[in-house]
């Protein structure tokens, strides 16, 4: 077993942010988040303090638990035209009662750091992807390391998001792996055992603690784990990681795994942003 250490590759891309941010002008992120969620927060914390660390501007715009729809479109609009605004997040969660794909859809395509409007999911599906999302990024890195060769292996996403899952699913797809979505329906019908338990790759980003036991685990296999949570007082994933380790060939901790990866990622397409908006010195 080996478990996947995300500190070099961190530090190597940061490295190389620094040097590309030196040619252009003042970069400003735009990170707007509704109400407080502690997956959310750490998120949040990771962005500002690798700002920071880069010299780009951050702007924390944290609107109230029970906003209205219209409220957070019209501030998005807002920093859509806002020439100092260089990149645009909207972190979820939302209220249940919200279509993401509004929020997502409302955010400038070429600020949309993320990849997530309508149009970089275009471009992703015809396999000219503008941006890609940065977890999902983070995910393939970590493939990498494990130097795996994705041709005929199964692989069983758990988690259908936009974010993740959808998205994910497209770039392995292309790599002729066997790509499998799982989601609540496969967990509800008690289905999700199986379809873990034949997987050679497991990519979960279902945000459960804890939901991937050890024993469905397949020997040897690789375990990408994508959630974060506190329990307890530790951080946890959606993998039981302790037990998981022992059967795993690699596998991702749910500290300094993913999550570390991600916001470097995020920085790496604000840097795109700006040369896509032909920010210049």
């Amino acid at each position: 077993m080996k478990i996947l250490d995300a500190s070099q590759i961190y530090e190597s891309i940061k490295n190389e942010l620094k040097q590309q941010l030196k040619s252009l002008p003042s970069l400003t992120l735009a990170s707007l988040v509704i109400g407080k969620n502690y997956s959310s927060d750490v998120y949040l914390s990771s962005q500002e303090k690798l700002a920071a660390e880069l010299g780009i501007e951050y702007l924390l715009v944290r609107l109230d638990g029970n906003v209205e729809l219209k409220e957070v479109l019209s501030k998005i609009d807002s920093l859509n035209k806002d020439k100092k605004i260089t990149g645009i997040v909207a972190n979820k969660p939302f209220p249940k009662s919200w279509s993401e794909d509004d929020v997502f859809g409302a955010i400038d395509a070429k600020k949309d750091i993320e990849g997530l409007s309508p149009y970089n999911l275009g471009k992703l599906f015809i396999k000219k992807p503008q941006f890609v999302s940065p977890t999902v990024l983070s995910i393939l890195e970590f493939l990498k390391l494990s130097k795996v060769t994705l041709y005929g292996k199964d692989v069983v996403i758990v988690g259908f998001s936009t974010l993740i899952g959808k998205p994910l699913f497209l770039i392995l797809a292309r790599e002729f792996a066997t790509v499998t979505i799982t989601h609540i329906a496969t967990f509800e019908s008690g289905r999700l055992p199986f379809y873990v338990s034949n997987a050679d790759i497991v990519i979960s980003a279902a945000g459960v603690t804890e939901l991937i036991k050890a024993d469905w685990i397949k020997n040897e296999a690789i375990v990408i784990d994508v959630g974060v949570a506190a329990k307890d007082g530790k951080i946890v994933g959606d993998v039981e990681f302790e037990a998981a380790k022992k059967k795993a060939s690699f596998i991702s901790p749910p500290k300094g795994g993913v999550g570390k990866l991600t916001p470097i990622f995020l920085f790496k397409n604000l840097v795109q942003a700006a040369k896509l908006q032909s920010l210049k010195p």
